[in-house]
């Protein structure tokens, strides 16, 4: 190797040893004289922290729920209520209005609508819809929030007493009373109709009255008829003759032996003609006409009623084997029945009354 480079080499290591101490040197010259004595400990204050100020931190805030497809309600541009489809609503509303469709008692229900303009509109999706019961449970309790408006038919039925009219009939025996018409008094309606919102009576319209019934007197009539001697049996046209009978044809309703005419009979007055025959004879109608009447009645037994107009009723009493039924037409000489036996097993007597205007009159005035 060069002389040359080795001394250079050497003189370079030389000067960087030096320089090392030199350094240690001045660092020791630093570094500050350590007291060997006992040491002083200072009295430390410790830190006060006033709690009330320290802020948390707050808890991370939860999303909202929302809820689609809601409708809310408005009532008169209001908003109601809000609901969970447009569907639950339209059946809520229809559901209320016929609940509320009914009249108060002793009224009678006409018509309900709801008295208010309704609308659904998209609800907000951050408000809870109710339920349909919840819904209609709030409208029950305060049903002037969709208020319904109900009409209703109020009708009360007045009747007035009945006249009664007293008449003389020479027809019937002093001391006899018949009532020719039982009378009734005029029945009339007054009906007014009444609107109701939200429950409570808005107004009442003009009262209608219209009358269902005329009135009609009872006629009473007042026998005059008198006989000096009641002890024995009439004469064959005893009695007074009422009105004609213009072109009715009236003919013997059964063939026989006449015992009895009308008139006083042993002290009691007879209202007809009493008839005997063989049980089983046939009865026939005595004119043409409808038979009103077709049952028992009393001590006459089965009786059948035939209404030949004008006032003129013929009573046929007695009978058995009816052939005949109510409002059933029949003319002269049909077949209504035949004579019953009699019940103590003497011989059978038919009884037959002419009535006129609701009096009984002798038939043979009329018979043909």
């Amino acid at each position: 190797m060069d002389k040359k480079l080795l001394n250079r080499i050497f003189l370079l290591t030389a000067a960087g040893v030096l320089f090392a101490l030199g350094a240690v040197g001045v660092l020791r010259a630093l570094r500050p004289e350590v007291q060997t004595g006992p040491v002083l400990m200072e009295a430390v204050q410790p830190e006060t922290v006033n709690m009330e100020t320290a802020e948390m931190t707050p808890a991370p805030t939860a999303a909202p729920i929302s809820y689609e497809n809601t409708v809310t309600l408005l009532v008169d541009r209001v908003p109601v209520m809000t609901l969970g489809s447009e569907l639950a609503a339209k059946q809520m509303l229809w559901e209320y209005l016929s609940s509320s469709a009914v009249a108060p008692e002793g009224e009678k229900f006409l018509s309900a609508r709801f008295d208010c303009e309704l609308i659904l509109t998209q609800g907000d999706p951050y408000v809870k819809p109710l339920e349909a019961g919840e819904a209609l449970q709030l409208l029950a309790e305060h049903p002037a929030l969709v208020p319904v408006r109900v009409t209703t038919l109020r009708t009360e039925t007045g009747e007035t007493s009945p006249e009664v009219t007293e008449t003389t009939e020479e027809a019937l025996p002093k001391g006899a009373r018949i009532i020719t018409q039982l009378g009734a008094g005029a029945v009339s309606e007054t009906s007014v109709q009444a609107v109701y919102r939200a429950g409570e009576l808005l107004e009442t319209g003009t009262p209608v009255t219209r009358t269902l019934r005329e009135a009609r007197a009872t006629i009473l009539r007042n026998g005059t008829y008198t006989k000096k001697d009641t002890s024995g049996t009439p004469d064959r046209l005893e009695g007074t003759e009422g009105k004609s009978k213009g072109d009715l044809k009236l003919g013997y309703p059964m063939r026989g032996q006449i015992v009895h005419y009308f008139g006083y009979v042993d002290g009691k007055m007879n209202y007809g003609l009493e008839i005997s025959n063989s049980a089983g004879t046939n009865i026939v109608a005595p004119g043409e006409g409808v038979v009103v009447y077709c049952g028992e009645r009393g001590a006459y037994g089965f009786v059948v009623d035939i209404d030949h107009g004008n006032g003129f009723v013929s009573r046929l009493t007695h009978l058995s084997d009816v052939q005949v039924e109510l409002n059933q037409r029949v003319f002269i000489g049909d077949k209504v029945g035949v004579l019953a036996a009699d019940e103590d097993g003497g011989k059978p007597v038919f009884h037959y009354e002419l009535i006129v205007d609701g009096i009984p009159y002798n038939p043979l005035f009329y018979i043909d």
